[in-house]
């Protein structure tokens, strides 16, 4: 693989390591397989639905790598967790994605750019000071690429109920879907990083878009998706349209 260089200094790190994994194998390669064996490490500690089909092919993507090829894809994880910890209210993955020209080069993808999403955002969510006034709230992009859109709109929401010191984490869920297996996984793993409960569903949402009974091998399902406090909204939502029934 020859040597990539990106522009923004918090890239330097991750690129080095991907450098690092040399030989014959494509950045593209390289890169789908380290974000599906992020997504389907972070989906096995919560999910059991299709955990031994997940475990499965995270075995025989490692089985392509030796140990200390392994130990690299660890580190470039940890450079991930890190970036987001130092700075959350980011597209990481999407940004990254496009400087590498995975996007362009490999598939046509131009994906938009995160001060963008950021600005269509805040033009959704008005100021809340009074406690009384925050609900739930739902937020859904079909074609959500590295999740850009719904990242800004979390930081946009949790700007717009600052004063009432409230968690955003607790208010808002996230539905998203993309026809590309490894964006969309991308997404997947940016929403699971930042702590939002989500419902990610890989497929072409003009030909089969994502329903709330969607739940085949195609949906993925971050961490907070299972927490307390989100599974008891569902269990009420549902009840509550039996009722209405």
């Amino acid at each position: 693989m020859a040597k990539t260089i990106v522009s923004k200094p918090q890239y330097t790190n991750i690129v080095k390591l991907f450098n690092k994994l040399t030989g014959a194998r494509q950045l593209w390669e390289l890169w789908q397989d380290g974000i599906t064996m992020f997504a389907l490490t972070i989906s096995n500690t919560v999910d059991s639905r299709f955990r031994d089909k997940r475990e499965q092919e995270y075995v025989e993507i490692a089985n392509k790598y030796s140990k200390d090829e392994m130990q690299v894809f660890v580190e470039i994880f940890a450079e991930i967790v890190t970036q987001l910890e130092a700075d959350q209210e980011q597209d990481f993955l999407g940004d990254l994605y496009m400087q590498l020209d995975l996007g362009s080069h490999w598939h046509g993808q131009f994906f938009t750019p995160y001060n963008v999403c950021r600005a269509m955002a805040e033009m959704n969510f008005a100021e809340i000071s009074d406690v009384s006034e925050v609900k739930p709230i739902s937020a859904m992009d079909c074609a959500c690429g590295g999740g850009a859109l719904l990242i800004a709109s979390a930081h946009a929401y949790r700007k717009s109920i600052i004063k009432t010191g409230l968690n955003p984490q607790n208010y808002l869920c996230f539905y998203a879907q993309d026809i590309s297996r490894v964006t969309g996984l991308m997404c997947y793993v940016q929403l699971s990083l930042l702590g939002y409960a989500g419902k990610v569903k890989i497929g072409d949402s003009l030909l089969n878009p994502l329903t709330n009974a969607d739940n085949g091998s195609d949906i993925w399902y971050t961490p907070m998706w299972f927490s307390d406090v989100w599974t008891i909204r569902r269990m009420i939502g549902s009840f509550e349209k039996k009722v209405l029934k």
